[in-house]
């Protein structure tokens, strides 16, 4: 009888149709099911949300193939941009310059140089000065360019005036007034050191008066060997020379031992300064066993 009471299917029995798995349905219920539309809502923000990764993904690849092109292209640090030098024209707004002015205000510019190399600022000041001497020819612009070459001073924009660097990447900025005279220079006769366009130096020697000198003067003084670096080809020459004898003349012999082209000629270049061509290199500092630059450019056609 007992046995009879503990079936499911009896009348006492506490669940009613006999079914045999009531319980376990009753303690695990049926997995939640979405309705067919909230389905799809989420199987197409899933597919979205793949959509954006794949972009995102994509576009960071994008960024980082540019910045490797980028870095390519760049230029490398110990590289300087170097342009040709080319001549510089101002006006002056705020000062009327007259070339006594001008000529000191050089003179205390270089003179007050504490920054950068002192060999610089030298070889600056001689590039200049050629520019000076011939400020509307080719030939200042040709020789100080040989000479800025040599020195490996780069002009990032090709003008003076906008400054120049050296091979160390030290920066060098140049005044306007420093570079060229102002269109509107008030003419000064009286210039102490300078003279008015037009007049010749009258300490500087004619060529040819040298030459017709050497014909005739015998010059008993000992010769001194004397190297000299050319700045077309960096190669050496010796040649014997007299102590007294002026950079012009020597400027004439090395160009012989080279065997220059008549179209060249020779400007005499030490410690950073071109030397005046009617002076004697002792006289302007030379020491016998110093090497000299022998700067080459092109006569104006």
């Amino acid at each position: 009888m007992g046995c009879c009471f503990s079936r499911s299917s009896g009348p006492n029995s506490p669940y009613p149709g006999g079914d045999l798995t009531t319980s376990a349905g009753a303690i695990n219920p049926p997995p939640l099911t979405l309705p067919e539309s909230a389905q799809s809502a989420a199987r197409r923000g899933h597919a979205g949300a793949n959509t954006a990764s794949n972009h995102r993904s994509a576009g960071n690849q994008t960024l980082a193939d540019n910045s490797r092109r980028h870095s390519r292209q760049q230029r490398p640090l110990d590289q300087h941009i170097n342009k040709p030098l080319k001549p510089f024209s101002w006006i002056s707004k705020d000062r009327l310059w007259t070339r006594r002015e001008l000529a000191q205000e050089r003179r205390d510019f270089f003179d007050t140089r504490v920054t950068g190399r002192a060999e610089i600022w030298q070889t600056i000041h001689a590039a200049l000065q050629a520019m000076w001497e011939d400020p509307n020819g080719a030939d200042g612009v040709a020789l100080a360019q040989t000479i800025l070459s040599a020195a490996e001073i780069s002009l990032p924009t090709g003008s003076l005036a906008n400054g120049v660097y050296d091979s160390l990447g030290n920066y060098y900025p140049l005044p306007q007034y420093i570079v060229c005279d102002p269109n509107n220079v008030s003419e000064d006769s009286d210039v102490k050191g300078e003279l008015p366009t037009g007049v010749d130096d009258p300490q500087a020697e004619d060529i040819s008066e040298d030459m017709e000198k050497d014909k005739h003067v015998v010059d008993v003084t000992p010769q001194v060997t004397l190297r000299a670096r050319l700045s077309e080809n960096a190669r050496d020459y010796q040649i014997m020379i007299s102590p007294s004898e002026t950079s012009r003349s020597v400027a004439r012999k090395i160009a012989n031992k080279a065997s220059l082209s008549a179209d060249k000629s020779i400007r005499i270049a030490y410690m950073g300064k071109i030397l005046k061509g009617g002076a004697s290199l002792a006289s302007q500092g030379w020491q016998e066993g110093h090497i000299v630059n022998a700067l080459v450019f092109d006569h104006k056609a």
